[in-house]
């Protein structure tokens, strides 16, 4: 059994505001040295292979301890326990956090997987069809944190007697500009808080697609939700760069708005999904003010699909979906390079050497089977899905990336 359902689902957007990122950053005597990427195998020799290198990569890195997350369950478990026999293998101890409850209970174990912080939230112990209703949360990686720091004490991972300081490695400087306004207009803007889309912007993208039968671009004002809405796809920041690559530089963030992709598909009614689909009335098949959801006050961009008839069940068909998403984003992002017309709030993000002390690396254990299950990694532009190279094409190497690549949207979900 395969699970990864809609209320455990990592969007896009949860990984652009990761919670145990974010956390591992804020620890002054901790070093998060960085993450490593590794998808969810189809074949169990791959998943060896892959939680094989995954250890050594670890261990290159010269990590005292470990942080092991995943938003999948039964099959997916493999995945995440032999990766975490892998870092035990090679003196690395490591805490798991996965959706647990009563549903999603470990399907194979060993000696070194002996501390998981569950992060289900739902009184049944069962999983919904709510997006991120079973959301990892801060509060979980904090507990995750504490928890490792004490078995790192446990294994003899003892930080030096005197730590000689600290490195800035890689600054990335976030600007948040506050968008109190979304409306349709005769052009793409951004001015003065207010985000105005240029009419019939989605036609020039549908011809050049023959997987998508139509595409519907819709603005969602807060409160306004009690509507039906096809199956989630993602949820998406909007950010572009303005200096430097990805983990580093500039980066422009519109707040106050969230992008939300959907899609059903044609003649069959084929709603795209792993384990339940997510369609139904918008305010009651997602929990908003989580890390990977919109915010209540958040007004969403909403973009639908109709998906040609079969395509919504494909990997291409999907594919396309976030491509078109990505084109339709990048008309905004162009009118996102300047904006010296509107104030704004910085948050810094820095990548940070601490010699002497403990090392620590997070292990995203994420998608990578493809259609509804797949990953990509390092796209054009933050949260974005151009340029970006899909795990399963990679056949699930472990990829490498900084703290603030992570932040700086370097991983796309297709979910």
């Amino acid at each position: 059994m395969m699970g990864l359902g809609p209320s455990i689902k990592m969007t896009t957007l949860h990984h652009f505001r990761c919670p145990v990122s974010l956390v591992l950053q804020k620890e002054k005597d901790l070093e998060f040295n960085g993450i490593i990427i590794n998808g969810v195998s189809e074949g169990f020799d791959e998943k060896v292979f892959t939680a094989e290198r995954t250890g050594y990569i670890a261990e290159c890195m010269r990590a005292d301890g470990a942080i092991v997350a995943i938003d999948g369950w039964g099959n997916h478990h493999i995945d995440f326990v032999n990766v975490i026999e892998q870092l035990g293998l090679k003196g690395i101890p490591a805490i798991g956090i996965s959706y647990i409850g009563q549903q999603g209970r470990l399907v194979c174990t060993n000696r070194y997987v002996d501390t998981v912080v569950d992060f289900n939230k739902n009184s049944s112990g069962y999983e919904s069809c709510i997006v991120g209703d079973n959301n990892l949360t801060d509060y979980d990686a904090m507990k995750a944190v504490a928890l490792l720091k004490n078995k790192m004490n446990k294994w003899g991972k003892k930080e030096l007697a005197e730590p000689s300081g600290e490195t800035v490695l890689r600054r990335l400087t976030q600007k948040k500009y506050a968008i109190h306004k979304v409306e349709f207009g005769d052009r793409t803007t951004v001015t003065r808080g207010v985000l105005t889309l240029r009419k019939g912007m989605e036609e020039r993208i549908l011809e050049a697609t023959t997987r998508i039968k139509s595409m519907t671009v819709q603005i969602v004002q807060p409160g306004e939700h009690n509507f039906f809405v096809n199956s989630n796809l993602d949820y998406m920041p909007i950010a572009c760069k303005t200096r430097g690559s990805l983990g580093e530089g500039e980066t422009n963030l519109l707040t106050g708005v969230t992008v939300m992709l959907t899609g059903v598909e044609d003649v069959s009614g084929f709603q795209p999904s792993n384990i339940g689909s997510s369609e139904g009335i918008l305010e009651k098949q997602v929990k908003l003010n989580q890390a990977g959801t919109p915010a209540d006050s958040d007004v969403i961009l909403h973009i639908d699909f109709l998906f040609e008839e079969g395509e919504g069940r494909t990997a291409k068909g999907i594919q396309a979906a976030h491509q078109a998403a990505d084109q339709l984003l990048n008309e905004i992002r162009g009118a996102m390079r300047q904006l010296d017309d509107m104030p704004y709030t910085k948050e810094e993000f820095c990548d940070v050497a601490r010699p002497g002390r403990r090392k620590v690396v997070l292990v995203k254990v994420v998608s990578g089977l493809g259609n509804m299950y797949d990953t990509s990694v390092f796209p054009e532009q933050p949260g974005g899905y151009i340029g970006s190279r899909l795990l399963m094409s990679t056949r699930n190497m472990p990829v490498v990336i900084t703290p603030n690549q992570c932040m700086d949207g370097a991983i796309h979900s297709l979910l």
